[in-house]
């Protein structure tokens, strides 16, 4: 049973992973295949394809889960600043402080966080999660109880989908996509483990549902991204200077070719004025010389 639970929650992180990729690939169609390659690199190191230990462990530990994250519990903005924290450790371990904006307007909302990825085009990230109904859910005790606000966490988790959707994916100034951050492994295991179609039908709309172990896969595909644009537009530039050199040495060229010939005609005058001298030499000499004799007369 756990081995079809697991290999379940592996086929739902791949199905999100590869409408992601569709996604993301699509909407950036330079540089396809150095995206799919650090993409593949990057679920390989997170082992998604081979182990879901770090998952697993942590979906184990769900009783004790009220306490573990009991400033996520307690209080709402508490709760906010726990993900908000986390999310923004991962990103400045990523990306350079110039592509990232934490809690800024950028006209169809705040997002938590945003990663410039290329020119006025941004990936929000959200990480104001509801888990009000999933913290009685693991409260309850019957049986009905548990499955009641198991579907009203489900329900919240789909108005909360909706709601990044209307204001992060597809707008003038970002992505085709966002990424809901659920700053718990063991609650992202227990939703795609429970409810696997949410992670689905959610990526499908445009958002993406990760956890701290998941994110960094998405982020490091992004960042391949960025890399691969600068490379790009560093090559252009360089070919841009190649040009304008290869024409001012054209120009020089052609300036040298100039002086040479003048040099060269100079050089074949040389005896002609030589001689010329010579002649007027001897002539001024022959006049000093009649000079001479008249004075003598």
């Amino acid at each position: 049973m756990q081995e079809m639970v697991e290999n379940s929650v592996a086929r739902t992180i791949q199905n999100s992973a590869g409408i992601f990729e569709s996604l993301f690939a699509s909407a950036l169609a330079k540089n396809t295949e150095t995206i799919k390659g650090a993409f593949a690199t990057s679920l390989k190191e997170l082992g998604i394809h081979e182990d879901l230990g770090k998952l697993k462990e942590a979906s184990n530990d769900l009783k004790n889960i009220t306490s573990d994250l009991k400033s996520m519990f307690e209080i709402k903005s508490s709760r906010a600043k726990f993900g908000e924290l986390q999310l923004e450790n991962l990103l400045r371990d990523i990306f350079p402080l110039q592509r990232l904006k934490f809690q800024e307007n950028i006209g169809s909302g705040i997002p938590d966080a945003c990663i410039l990825v290329e020119e006025n085009r941004f990936l929000c990230i959200d990480s104001k999660f509801p888990l009000d109904n999933f913290k009685k859910f693991c409260e309850a005790e019957k049986t009905e109880d548990k499955d009641r606000f198991w579907k009203m966490f489900i329900n919240d988790l789909k108005r909360h989908g909706e709601s990044i959707r209307s204001k992060y994916v597809g707008k003038e100034n970002t992505m085709d996509f966002a990424f809901m951050f659920i700053p718990s492994d063991a609650i992202y295991y227990r939703i795609i483990s429970e409810s696997p179609e949410i992670a689905v039908e959610a990526s499908k709309a445009g958002v993406i549902l990760t956890s701290p172990s998941i994110l960094p896969a998405y982020l490091n595909l992004i960042s391949a991204k960025i890399r691969a644009e600068e490379i790009s537009k560093s090559a252009e530039k360089i070919q841009k200077s190649m040009d304008e050199f290869g024409k001012q040495l054209e120009d020089f060229e052609g300036n040298l070719e100039t002086l040479l010939r003048h040099v060269t005609n100079a050089s074949n005058n040389v005896p002609r004025v030589q001689k010329s001298f010579n002649n007027l030499r001897a002539f001024y000499s022959s006049l000093s010389n009649l000079k001479d004799l008249e004075e003598r007369k």
